[in-house]
């Protein structure tokens, strides 16, 4: 029987920090394990999406994960929805990720992955997303855009100053949840590493536009009042 390439919206996840956070729990003198646990409970989670979503292919494997559905528009606002969720839940366990979502042709089964989606995801991921943000493919976008207009589609997507769409995971979020959440990834001093610190100032940035007026940046510090 021939392997038969479909259609398919393939995202591709990066969990930032992941070497840092793996070298201090194998590494630390004292034995400390601070971050398997909450690790492996992310892994738990991503593993449960596949009970609501029977179609959904799923790879994780180190600090990269690869979700699959077959291509429609309401795969495409499930998918968008579901990274929406899995991201929130990254951050409140204090780990930030970035990716990209896009579609094509994909073949999977057991341990054996044949994909141009999932390539142009990681594509993405690896040279445009830059922040934490998962990034919606330009292409993917106007393909479904006509639909999910049609259809008065609410989907979470953001478009930034740098003509991307990214998607908007603190949409509809508590915001004093959200702050703390964002507490744990963010030390009260900002990093004196550019890389790093960009990133950190992004997400404060993109909390200030989700939630105008319960935080600033002071003296590279920042501050919250409450929500």
């Amino acid at each position: 029987m021939p392997l038969e390439l479909k259609s398919y919206i393939v995202a591709f996840i990066d969990l930032l920090g992941f070497s840092a956070m793996v070298a201090h729990d194998c590494e630390t003198p004292n034995g400390e394990q601070k971050y398997i646990e909450s690790l492996y409970e992310c892994h738990m989670e991503t593993k449960s999406l596949k009970s609501d979503h029977p179609d959904l292919q799923l790879i994780q494997f180190s600090d990269s994960v690869v979700l699959a559905l077959p291509y429609s528009v309401a795969n495409y606002v499930s998918i968008v929805g579901m990274i929406s969720d899995y991201q929130y839940n990254l951050l409140s366990k204090g780990i930030l990720c970035r990716g990209g979502i896009s579609y094509g042709k994909h073949f999977f089964t057991e341990d054996f992955l044949f994909s141009n989606g999932m390539i142009e995801a990681y594509r993405i991921e690896s040279r445009v997303a830059n922040s934490p943000r998962v990034i919606v493919s330009n292409d993917l976008f106007e393909l479904v855009k006509p639909r999910i207009i049609d259809q008065r589609i609410n989907v979470p997507l953001l478009f930034e100053q740098d003509g991307l769409w990214f998607i908007d995971y603190l949409h509809e979020r508590d915001a004093a949840d959200a702050w703390s959440s964002i507490s744990k990834v963010i030390p009260p001093e900002l990093s004196d590493f550019s890389s790093i610190r960009s990133k950190q100032i992004w997400v404060i940035d993109y909390y200030n536009y989700s939630f105008p007026g319960h935080v600033c940046v002071v003296n590279n510090k920042f501050t919250a009042s409450p929500p």
